[in-house]
């Protein structure tokens, strides 16, 4: 097997944990570390060098792939350049925080003749993945309907965060996409979407500018519907998708971690990773009041949990893709999302509902 060589733009809270993650993969180096605050002392434990330039880091000729992981708003740049200069890249979500941006880092992506993977990991859990085989095979019957929540409390912080603040992470939307995302990959893209929310409860000193209740409808323009709740204003938070078909249902419950298909018949459980270890050890995560929705367990030098570290080592270096994945290789789901996304943040601005095909 060829080694590969990766370079990490952005090594806070979740770029170390990637870069650690590849480290230990056979076939895998980690060549150079590009970050202005902590760089070099990630450097020192991951034994690479220390680059100071995006093209420099880039243009590497030891460089065959490069992982994006630096905040929301600082994503088109480094995506840019990596693909100018031929390589692989792997792009946390979201991907971009306008369609335009998205679009052109896509288009640059397609014209160098790179693969450019959106880190939309919600997709490759084991359980999203039985929900999905389910559906394909008709075992719910016709899909009707599917409801998502992430919702939870967040106390003013002792330094604002930039996941809290709506011009660098897009807020709660953008920065949680997943449930977005994978609603889109379990049921096609919406056609239009109704968005009304606000920001109710997190004023002055410790917290952000981001909404913190969005009530979000989606219209697939088949008789098929979706809803979502997104926020940090819920003092008794919810984090599932249920997915209701003609004939049953499927719950992907990802705070009390299992799925279930839910037929008359009666319940059938399945993990929700790869193991019923990793999905207690994230059951307890939550239960210990250890993740404050990204903030608290989302700060650089902080372990990954043990159930993102199972889902990333199996994405991100050798997997294989299976055909409904292939999307999330060449940014059409990426731009899905985002277009949705933008779409929703225009009815919210304007009181109405948005046809996606607007932003197109």
């Amino acid at each position: 097997m060829k080694t590969v060589g990766y370079a990490v733009v952005g090594t806070g809270y979740f770029g170390t944990g990637l870069a650690r993650i590849m480290s230990e993969n056979e076939g895998a180096r980690i060549v150079a570390v590009l970050d202005p605050n902590n760089a070099q002392e990630i450097a020192d434990k991951l034994h690479c060098d220390v680059e100071t330039d995006l093209n420099a880091i880039c243009a590497r000729s030891d460089v065959d792939a490069v992982i994006v992981a630096t905040p929301n708003y600082l994503h088109k740049e480094p995506v840019l350049a990596a693909a100018r200069h031929k390589k692989a890249i792997f792009c946390e979500k979201p991907i971009a925080l306008s369609l335009p941006d998205c679009q052109e880092m896509i288009e640059t992506a397609k014209e160098n003749g790179v693969l450019f993977m959106a880190g939309h990991i919600m997709n490759f859990m084991n359980g999203v993945r039985i929900a999905k085989k389910l559906i394909n095979e008709g075992k719910i019957g016709r899909l009707l309907f599917c409801h998502a929540e992430r919702t939870g409390w967040e106390d003013p912080q002792p330094s604002v965060s930039w996941k809290k603040l709506r011009e660098k992470s897009g807020g709660h939307l953008y920065h949680h996409i997943h449930e977005l995302d994978c609603i889109q990959f379990l049921m096609g893209s919406a056609k239009s979407v109704f968005m009304a929310g606000g920001n109710v409860a997190h004023h002055g000193e410790g917290c952000g500018d981001e909404d913190d209740v969005l009530l979000i409808t989606m219209d697939f323009g088949n008789g098929t519907y979706a809803t979502m709740q997104y926020g940090s204003a819920f003092r008794s938070g919810e984090h599932f998708l249920k997915i209701q078909g003609s004939q049953g249902a499927i719950i992907i419950d990802l705070q009390d971690v299992k799925v279930i298909l839910r037929m008359p018949e009666g319940d059938t459980q399945y993990c929700l990773h790869s193991s019923q270890d990793i999905d207690d050890s994230r059951t307890q995560l939550y239960q210990s009041n250890q993740i404050d929705e990204g903030v608290a367990y989302g700060w650089p030098g902080k372990p990954l949990p043990l159930w993102l570290e199972d889902v990333m080592k199996n994405i991100m270096h050798g997997m294989k893709p299976d055909e409904e994945f292939i999307p999330l290789l060449n940014g059409r789901a990426a731009s899905a999302a985002i277009a949705t996304a933008d779409a929703c943040t225009r009815s919210l601005k304007e009181n109405r509902r948005v046809d996606v095909s607007e932003l197109l």
